[in-house]
């Protein structure tokens, strides 16, 4: 049920923007170089950080809108609150991807633990735009009551135009709270006793990450993007007896068209 929740919950930020026509979605896109509004689509493949998980892959749509009043980038949809040359501040809803299926690790004792679900993220947005880049500032919480998380990003990118190419190298920081690292990498007394692992609750966490998104264009309507992110996963989240990797990686490509 929450599950098809996520789903309705997701299309009804979609709708409203697009039948008009900052965050880097967990796609992998940023979306924010995009002007108009943009249709396409895309692949990610993207590394676990999870015991005996394998790098997932999948297809998703791309879609990307700057409007007067509403805007679209990547599976992040909001409004505009104060928007002007340089500063904008919004509200805003958007898609969290991470998840865990225990039943798609390939060890025994990941196998017997809870599933972690991906839910919808309610917050608010701040953008400082200038010639020297772009800064950004979000705030958001879990609205379907999965890990009542709340999660803090910041991070500055700076476009570099480059003939037909457009390059945007980032960098980042996300804090994330200890409800929602307690979800998503603790382990519960019930889930210890049933798995043999040990019993751990994490507190909060500050990831740094960095990536680059290149849009290339071939004509006035036709462009390709392509990203790479990797972030760096901290001790509260790699001391978890789920966890066997410390950095997780994002490869993405896609193909646009713009209106």
């Amino acid at each position: 049920m929450k599950r098809l929740l996520v789903v309705l919950l997701l299309c009804c930020v979609l709708a409203p923007v697009t039948a008009r026509a900052d965050d880097t979605s967990s796609s992998g896109f940023d979306m924010d170089m995009l002007a108009g509004f943009n249709a396409g689509i895309g692949g990610t493949m993207i590394t676990s950080e999870y015991k005996g998980m394998n790098s997932g892959g999948t297809f998703l749509p791309l879609l990307g809108y700057e409007g007067e009043y509403l805007y679209l980038r990547g599976l992040a949809g909001g409004l505009h609150v104060y928007r002007n040359q340089w500063f904008e501040f919004n509200v805003q809803l958007s898609y969290l991807s991470q998840n865990f299926y225990a039943d798609d690790s390939d060890r025994w004792a990941m196998r017997r633990l809870d599933n972690r679900y991906s839910s919808m993220l309610a917050g608010v947005n701040a953008r400082i735009t200038s010639p020297w880049g772009i800064l950004s500032l979000t705030g958001s919480t879990d609205v379907l009551g999965y890990s009542n998380g709340v999660l803090l990003d910041g991070n500055y990118s700076l476009p570099l135009p480059l003939g037909p190419v457009t390059l945007v190298p980032t960098v980042g920081v996300q804090w994330a709270d200890a409800n929602y690292n307690d979800y998503y990498y603790g382990i519960s007394a019930s889930e210890a006793a049933k798995s043999g692992l040990a019993e751990y609750e994490p507190e909060s966490s500050l990831t740094p990450y960095a990536q680059l998104t290149a849009r290339v264009n071939f004509t006035e309507n036709w462009s390709a993007l392509a990203s790479f992110r990797a972030m760096f996963l901290t001790k509260e989240v790699t001391d978890s007896p789920m966890v066997e990797d410390s950095e997780k990686y994002a490869i993405s490509l896609g193909v646009l068209y713009s209106f």
